[in-house]
């Protein structure tokens, strides 16, 4: 009998740029799932949220508890006027947060954007803090994406997302392996801020730069590049090691994009590589697919073993809203949605807190 549901998956990146909202109908026929993105829509921050998210690291535990409540009714609100306009009546809602800490050898995890304030605002029920039991578990609550990826691609078996941070996925019909390679966005932003633009668009500034073979080397000596995985990143490590590399270096500003472009592709195909993977078509998404610049160095660097592609527009910018999503419904199924093989965990879970009034039966 086949079944079908409708779910808003919410994703708030550590690139700051925005809220992604994803409207995903879900049809399970034969065991086997499906979807289609009715609807989706990005919401940019205001310069001020922006801030605020970006110093939430260092906030205090009053300051953290009110951003928490006011990102949470932001994005209940935004959800709300997302369902009127389109006019839809979702199940629940998948949200995976804002992450400010993530330290899993000390069992910390934490994403603001208050569930139980996204309930209220929305009138909705929601699935939430989806990698806090999987690092009580031992694991490294991350990625969680890879899980959906199983699911919901089943033409692909190698992946990249190209966040914040990034990551890489490999699939086989038995096992998934996967882990967080490198910054991406976050340093490529946190460059091109020094310039006064918030991005480098396509890559174009970066473009006109030049390696710096210094501070290529001296980034790909952190020692995360020397862990293997699972292992997982978070905004505490890029400031604390990735963000104070660059500020201190006397590369111009221009030069370091070039060179940070070249550490991203490097560190990829290293991750890929790392996953024992052999030739593979790897399906590439996250803002950072549209730098063509950075897309043409994955290529370079693949040398023909990997090939990066992207799929749709949608898919590109709205995956990991969408898995969110699944990953929510998972949970109001029962079902596991956090895979022990790619966090190295004790064992798979059904992760994430319920919020709201769940009614509906299935």
């Amino acid at each position: 009998m086949e079944k079908e549901f409708l779910v808003i998956g919410l994703m708030s990146g550590t690139s700051l740029d925005g809220l992604d909202m994803a409207a995903c109908r879900f049809r399970l026929a034969q065991g086997k799932w499906s979807y289609v993105i009715e609807a989706a829509e990005s919401i940019a921050y205001d310069d001020e949220m922006q801030q605020k998210l970006k110093d939430s690291v260092t906030l205090s535990g009053l300051e953290l508890s009110l951003l928490d409540v006011e990102l949470g009714k932001f994005f209940g609100t935004s959800v709300k006027a997302f369902c009127r306009k389109h006019g839809i009546q979702p199940l629940l809602i998948g949200s995976h947060g804002h992450t400010v800490f993530h330290q899993p050898e000390k069992l910390l995890t934490l994403q603001i954007g208050n569930p139980e304030a996204i309930s209220h605002f929305s009138q909705l029920p929601v699935i939430a803090n989806f990698r806090l039991q999987d690092v009580l578990n031992g694991g490294q609550g991350a990625p969680l994406v890879p899980y959906g990826e199983h699911y919901l691609f089943p033409g692909y078996h190698a992946f990249l997302n190209l966040g914040g941070i990034a990551n890489v996925a490999l699939h086989s019909q038995n096992t998934m392996k996967g882990f967080d390679t490198c910054a991406c966005n976050m340093g490529l932003n946190h460059l091109a801020r020094k310039l006064g633009m918030s991005f480098d668009k396509n890559g174009e500034v970066a473009k006109t730069g030049s390696m710096s073979d210094s501070l290529f080397q001296s980034l790909n000596k952190l020692d995360y590049f020397q862990q293997k995985g699972p292992k997982s990143l978070g905004y505490e490590w890029f400031e604390k090691e990735v963000a104070t590399l660059l500020d201190n270096s006397s590369t111009p500003v221009k030069d370091a994009l070039c060179t940070f472009i070249h550490h991203i592709a490097f560190q990829v195909n290293n991750g890929m590589d790392g996953l024992g993977s052999s030739t593979e078509k790897v399906m590439v998404t996250g803002g950072g697919t549209l730098n063509g610049f950075l897309m043409d160095a994955l290529n370079i660097y693949g040398k023909g073993k990997f090939t990066y592609e992207a799929p749709d527009r949608k898919t590109v910018e709205f995956k990991e809203a969408l898995v969110f999503a699944f990953l929510g419904l998972q949970r109001f199924l029962g079902q596991p949605n956090v895979s022990s093989q790619v966090t190295g965990s004790k064992k798979d879970v059904s992760a994430g807190s319920l919020h709201g009034n769940f009614k509906v039966s299935i």
